[in-house]
């Protein structure tokens, strides 16, 4: 409010004169602190909603074994699983019981094949370089700017290109990232090439194995291939997790080669399905009991999809690398995540 005084004037009459009060002063590293806060960085990603629509990504060249050796070998590799009825979900009176996935029920599966492990940098790197677009400069993976990106391509790859964040294939400059560009190629950071990729998007996963000649699996095949028809909780079987059957308690960025555990390998050979990385399925995510036939398993609809595995940082206690577990920190489709990976399935 105004102050109010007494003043006199030239006729020699006294009035009330109104004065506005002086704004008080802020010291000026007290203002730069307030503007640096107001200010947007553009270190911070403003995420794509999980509602975000799964786009639709350029045509990438046709998978040629010549071209891409390394994706060649992990298709050669998958591993088959049979066909049948499999025990799937939590029970309820077990030690690790998980709410989100019970009722514990069967489900009917047809053959399938899975990826021996988690795909690699390697491997992801060359589907980016089938697809139209060409990088420039040199930049490590998690180091990528805007220049090594062309402007048309850079909802692709690059998470900090816009606000809010773009749905991605993978978001290359996040600090999580092993992917880089050299020599107008996307190539894996050095020492990284058999590490399992992180930060691909949910539509970025399935992307890879379609050009791949496969998919991701069900939630439904994933923990099938899992626990295997005796139903274990573990991969391995019964005995609780520990780190050298699974890649777990490590810090954040500290991936290992894929396969590191082979202690924990399920004995139809497939490794680190426990640890290392959550991985994608193709599954929305809905309560159980599993129904095919529900819309679950529609790649086109928005939403949340089911991450299965547990992961080396967040998600390594008992009751989430247990095979039956649905629930963990975060799995928004529509962005890349440093504790998720990629195993690719096929039919028969």
């Amino acid at each position: 409010m105004p102050d109010k005084s007494l003043e006199e004037t030239t006729a020699g009459k006294m009035v009330i004169k109104e004065t506005r009060p002086r704004p008080a002063t802020m010291h000026p590293a007290i203002t730069a602190v307030l503007l640096a806060l107001a200010a947007p960085s553009p270190a911070i990603a403003q995420t794509a909603s999980p509602t975000t629509p799964p786009p639709r990504f350029p045509q990438a060249t046709p998978f040629n074994p010549q071209t891409a050796p390394a994706s060649a070998r992990q298709q050669a590799s998958m591993v088959r699983i049979p066909g049948g009825t499999y025990v799937i979900g939590s029970p309820a009176q077990h030690p690790l019981a998980n709410r989100a996935a019970m009722p514990e029920h069967r489900v009917t599966i047809k053959p399938f094949r899975i990826d021996r492990t988690e795909v690699t940098n390697a491997q992801f790197a060359e589907y980016l370089n089938a697809l139209p677009v060409k990088p420039l400069g040199t930049a490590l993976g998690g180091k990528l700017a805007l220049d090594n990106i062309a402007p048309a391509d850079r909802p692709l790859l690059l998470e900090f290109s816009s606000r809010p964040s773009p749905y991605t294939i993978i978001d290359l400059d996040d600090e999580e990232a092993r992917i880089g560009v050299r020599d107008g190629r996307f190539v894996a950071n050095p020492g990284h090439d058999d590490h399992p990729v992180t930060e691909t998007t949910w539509a970025g996963a399935l992307a890879y194995c379609r050009w791949r000649g496969a998919r991701l699996p069900t939630e439904v095949e994933w923990e099938a291939a899992a626990r295997g028809p005796k139903a274990r909780p573990f991969p391995w079987g019964d005995a609780p997790p520990t780190t050298a059957l699974a890649v777990i308690g490590l810090p954040s960025g500290t991936t290992l080669p894929v396969g590191s555990r082979p202690q924990g390998a399920t004995p139809e050979g497939l490794l680190d399905m426990a640890g290392s990385l959550l991985e994608w399925t193709s599954t929305l995510d809905r309560p159980y009991p599993y129904r095919l036939d529900d819309g679950r398993e529609d790649p086109a609809t928005p939403g949340e999809r089911i991450v299965r595995g547990g992961n080396y940082i967040f998600d390594d206690t008992p009751d989430k690398l247990v095979a039956w577990n649905r629930t963990v920190a975060f799995r928004n489709p529509a962005t890349g995540h440093r504790q998720i990976g990629v195993r690719c399935a096929a039919d028969g």
